[in-house]
């Protein structure tokens, strides 16, 4: 009887800080063996095969059925991995056929089947014929469904809560953020974060399914908010009133807002014909989308030098 067991082979998405012994993280499985082994004393048995993740062993539940009558190992792959199957080498002028599934053929001792779909599971049957004799076998490859990773990040002010989200991947699926190199991890799909200073950031999300996962990055931006300030004024009746707002820089919007304004959309308002009192205007600064208030004051007095030489 020939047995055949699947061995995974990783390869990393992204390096780590782990111990040596660890290597480096492992996000993906992208080659699995299957290769001629020494007979087992049962006829089924269940194999687990491991990927590092966070320091610890996790199984992939990969199970291998080794019987008289199938002579079948069973392997689990994520789709869009690739996969190298392989038969015993039975040496120099050995023969290798393979049969597969949507029409696929092979004469080679190993095949490898790139960014596995689901199209490509079912059963894949070898020949090997030598010497006058023939030996056959069978893998049954399954390919799992592997989850969708979208992350949703955006443009930020300061001071303002930080929103990541993910898109919904489904029902069982786990999401994981992070932000290298910082120990920051969050475990649900949409996330708050406080408190990030001005600038860019990159934050990464897992999200798994059945041993399954996929990554996605979310572009994160932190914008500064433009400073509103501008002078108050102190004029008579009969004079022109002039609010200015402090220069906010290019691409900087100032909107100026209350009683008998003439400029909107202008750092100075001028302001003429206003009877005594005093007038409250708000001034409002956008620049990338970003945005502040301040309030400035006229006061307005009657001009005693007119009203004293009208009663002389």
């Amino acid at each position: 009887m020939i047995t055949f067991t699947i061995v995974l082979r990783e390869t990393p998405l992204k390096a780590q800080n782990k111990p040596e012994s660890i290597d480096r993280e492992i996000e993906k499985p992208t080659e699995l063996l299957a290769y001629n082994s020494q007979p087992m004393l049962q006829d089924t048995s269940e194999l687990f095969f491991f990927s590092f993740d966070e320091s610890r062993a996790v199984p992939y539940h990969k199970k291998i059925v080794n019987t008289e009558d199938s002579k079948t190992s069973t392997v689990y792959v994520c789709e869009n991995n690739s996969i190298v199957l392989s038969t015993p080498d039975f040496g120099e002028d050995a023969i290798y056929s393979w049969k597969g599934p949507a029409g696929f053929s092979s004469i080679s001792q190993q095949i490898r089947l790139e960014k596995i779909t689901p199209f490509q599971a079912g059963f894949y049957n070898f020949t090997i014929k030598k010497n006058g004799s023939t030996t056959i076998g069978k893998i049954k490859l399954m390919v799992k469904e592997r989850p969708r990773a979208i992350a949703i990040g955006g443009q930020f002010c300061y001071g303002d809560p930080i929103k990541l989200s993910a898109a919904d991947a489904g029902i069982g699926v786990n999401y994981r953020w992070t932000l290298p190199p910082t120990d920051f991890s969050a475990y649900n799909s949409e996330v708050i974060v406080q408190d990030l200073a001005i600038g860019h950031y990159t934050y990464y999300l897992s999200v798994s399914k059945n041993g399954c996962k996929s990554v996605d990055t979310a572009k994160v931006e932190v914008r500064n908010i433009p400073v509103a300030i501008a002078n108050n004024a102190n004029i008579k009746v009969g004079q022109v009133a002039k609010l200015e707002a402090h220069d906010a820089g290019t691409e900087a919007l100032y909107v100026w807002k209350g009683p008998f304004i003439d400029t909107i959309n202008d750092k100075i308002a001028t302001l003429s014909d206003l009877n005594a009192g005093k007038y409250i205007y708000v001034l409002k600064v956008t620049k990338n989308g970003c945005s502040s208030t301040n309030i400035s004051t006229v006061e307005v007095q009657k001009d005693d030098t007119k009203a004293s030489a009208k009663n002389e």
